[in-house]
């Protein structure tokens, strides 16, 4: 439909876009507009969709594109799986009939003293669930009133507004989903191509004319191929594709931030540029292969792209997953890099601290350093034996532990969200105001072993790891003690490891994915 709303909206969204780095693309506009028209007929909407879709930027965007038009508008934003019932609405002690206020009603009861002419709108960040959305149902019908169960009845503020932002809705009753204005992403509105472009707009211009025709070429064809011939560990989507191969080339390639006025940017030679480009698909797309899906990848791109491809040996058994670029851009064979075991003369160490090092371990030692170094987060995954903790352990313990700190976590099916969120407060101390981190300073890596365990309830959601999630992407979660108090947390970064999903074994959030770049740890093959 090319009706324009409100000229001076779009052009507002223009420039906040081109101020966020991203990219104004067309389907994705168009959401953005739908959700403007839906909140104006509605004080209760859902924005569904996928992981990667750009629902929560969408959000932001145009909150900040209405602000310029002269609304001022900001979010509180609670992921409501994260915490209990009686924690989000408050609880009732029977005994003494004292009343405790809980999150979601302190920050409902925060809108009321908000200032005039500004707009708050409650993000409610979290699969939906029938427990919590049918206790809004006096909400979001005309009535607008919060009623809690110690006969509190909170009228909803004016200038307040209530968004929920699911993945899927298959636990809505008809009831909530016909109170909500519904605005549907696809995934298929945002493709890989502007989730490139926009990474590409960090980049030097030499740099950005190479990296661009070397997706343009292969990353198509070669997804279609991954898709239909071979069978990945653990289903994720293309934008998880692409957004795991623009990070490893961002850990690969000198980065244009760090350099001063004086020194020049070094740029890479394009031969050079397309063996890193090579290496980060080969450890992207083919991620979560095992070996025999590997081969394959590499016969197609032998066979079907001109790429730059290492000169394997047939005889030893290689693969061009066995090379790696060195610092001069040539191809280099993982075995020139294992380190020989000493074993220790003097003493007989234990047998299940002895790490033998080989091809898999030094390669999975290198994917995670290129990743973490950038603070984002490692997920392995793997059957048992792959060495997938004992890599980990191994990589954690080159820190130097005067600047950057490391614990282990190890999740079972007991694990709830309030022993996490209290495991994380302890290893933290305050620093100024709400924001707390590592003591002393000091950064610290999270190692969280069999991440996949926390037993899944009956509407399919994993309450454990939503606020593992809620920890990554909003740096905090809400005090216990006080709610409606947010802990910001900084200084954190994550590893994770799990065994392979299927055949019992759970799966995690596809939300939680999004926060993670995945390898998966293969057997050691015959040759190493």
């Amino acid at each position: 439909q090319d009706r324009n709303p409100s000229p001076e909206l779009e052009m507002a969204i223009g420039s906040r876009v081109d101020e966020a780095k991203l990219i104004n693309h067309p389907p994705w506009r168009l959401k953005l507009i739908q959700l403007f028209e839906t909140q104006r007929v509605r004080h209760g909407m859902m924005v569904l969709g996928p992981s990667g879709a750009g629902k929560t930027k969408c959000i932001h965007i145009l909150m900040k594109a209405m602000s310029d038009c002269g609304e001022p508008h900001r979010e509180m934003r609670m992921n409501p799986k994260a915490i209990t019932a009686p924690q989000m609405f408050g609880k009732l002690d029977v005994a003494t009939n004292d009343w405790t206020d809980g999150i979601f009603s302190t920050l409902w009861r925060r809108t009321h003293k908000a200032k005039k002419g500004e707009h708050i709108w409650l993000v409610l960040d979290g699969p939906v669930d029938t427990l919590w959305i049918e206790n809004l149902n006096s909400v979001l019908d005309d009535n607008k009133t919060l009623t809690l169960a110690n006969g509190d009845r909170i009228p909803m503020a004016t200038n307040c507004k209530i968004i929920f932002e699911p993945h899927n809705i298959d636990n809505a009753s008809p009831a909530t989903v016909s109170r909500n204005g519904m605005v549907f992403m696809s995934s298929s509105a945002l493709d890989w191509r502007p989730i490139m472009e926009g990474w590409l707009m960090q980049r030097h211009a030499s740099e950005m004319m190479t990296i661009r025709e070397l997706f343009n070429d292969v990353f198509e064809q070669l997804l279609q191929f991954h898709t239909q011939n071979l069978q990945p560990k653990m289903d994720i989507l293309e934008c998880n594709y692409i957004a795991q191969a623009l990070d490893l080339l961002q850990g690969l390639l000198p980065s244009p931030v760090a350099q001063g006025k004086d020194q020049q940017v070094t740029i890479l030679k394009p031969i050079h540029i397309e063996r890193l480009f090579v290496f980060a698909l080969m450890w992207s797309v083919g991620a979560l292969l095992e070996l025999e899906d590997r081969a394959k990848m590499e016969q197609w791109l032998r066979r079907d792209t001109k790429l730059a491809l290492p000169r394997t040996d047939p005889e030893r058994g290689d693969t061009i997953f066995e090379f790696v670029v060195d610092n001069d851009g040539e191809w280099v064979h993982w075995s020139d890099r294992v380190p020989d075991y000493h074993y220790p003369a003097d003493s007989i160490p234990e047998f299940s601290s002895i790490l033998v090092p080989n091809v898999d371990n030094v390669r999975t030692d290198f994917l995670i350093n290129a990743l973490a170094k950038q603070g984002k987060g490692v997920l392995l995954i793997g059957e048992q034996g792959t060495a997938k903790t004992v890599i980990v352990q191994g990589y954690l313990a080159k820190y130097n532990r005067d600047d950057h700190l490391n614990k282990t976590l190890s999740f079972s099916s007991a694990s709830t969200p309030t022993l996490f969120q209290r495991s994380i407060e302890s290893y933290v101390d305050k620093r100024i105001g709400s924001t707390y981190g590592p003591p002393a300073g000091r950064k610290m890596t999270v190692f969280v072993d069999d991440v996949n365990m926390p037993i899944i309830n009956e509407w399919g959601d994993q309450v454990t790891n939503e606020i593992v999630r809620q920890l990554m992407e909003m740096r905090g979660f809400y005090s216990l003690d006080k709610p409606g108090d947010f802990i910001n947390i900084v200084d954190i970064q994550f590893i994770c490891a799990m065994n392979h999903p299927g055949g019992g074994r759970n799966d995690i959030p596809s939300r939680l994915k999004r926060m993670h770049s995945i390898f998966n740890c293969t057997l050691p093959s015959n040759a190493s």
